[in-house]
């Protein structure tokens, strides 16, 4: 029960960090720019966080906010660029766009353009 309650912990202060943890994947809509500064989380609160999001995805495969919090978490908590890009092009098929500025960084940081 405490691993659950430190995951949620986690999940919640990341959703608050990144702002958009909410949101609707109906219609194009840009989510705001994940946050500058990341929240500090070890390794494995971290996996934690990530694998709530692949569970959610799992239950619900058409729920872009899953991916786009998800590939968030890639992106600066795991440098996993290339599965950044996988949930990146996910949420948008599912109608979810990111911000110019994410998807700018994604692009120096992973050396390719999509």
């Amino acid at each position: 029960m405490n691993r659950f309650k430190s995951i949620g912990i986690c999940v919640l202060t990341l959703s608050l960090a990144l702002s958009g943890c909410a949101a609707n994947s109906y219609g194009k809509k840009t989510l705001p720019q994940a946050a500058k500064q990341p929240v500090v989380i070890n390794e494995a609160e971290m996996d934690g966080v990530i694998s709530v999001f692949s569970e959610t995805i799992k239950n619900n495969p058409e729920y872009a906010g899953a991916y786009y919090n998800r590939a968030i978490a890639y992106f600066y908590y795991q440098n996993n660029y290339e599965k950044c890009w996988q949930d990146v092009h996910k949420a948008e098929s599912l109608g979810l766009k990111f911000s110019p500025d994410f998807v700018q960084a994604l692009k120096k940081a992973s050396n390719r353009e999509k």
